[in-house]
């Protein structure tokens, strides 16, 4: 499966999320993800939206959720 198809279909995370990180300074990342996703406004999703995805999946992500799992508690 692509990163592409991942993030169009499967992906479990705010796209919202992701986005944000992929483009810090769009104001319209999700906007902007979505129409490169969807092939809208003829947009397409590049090589190098691919490995920019991959790499914010793999470690962002990854460092932001487990930094909110330590600190969650039980009460």
């Amino acid at each position: 499966m692509t990163v592409e198809e991942y993030l169009k279909y499967h992906c479990k995370l705010d796209l919202g999320y992701i986005a944000i990180r992929m483009w810090p300074n769009n104001k319209s990342a999700l906007s902007y993800l979505s129409k490169k996703l969807h092939k809208k406004d003829g947009k397409t999703f590049t090589k190098a939206d691919a490995e920019k995805a991959i790499k914010i999946l793999s470690t962002t992500v990854i460092n932001d959720l487990s930094g909110e799992f330590k600190s969650l508690t039980v009460d």
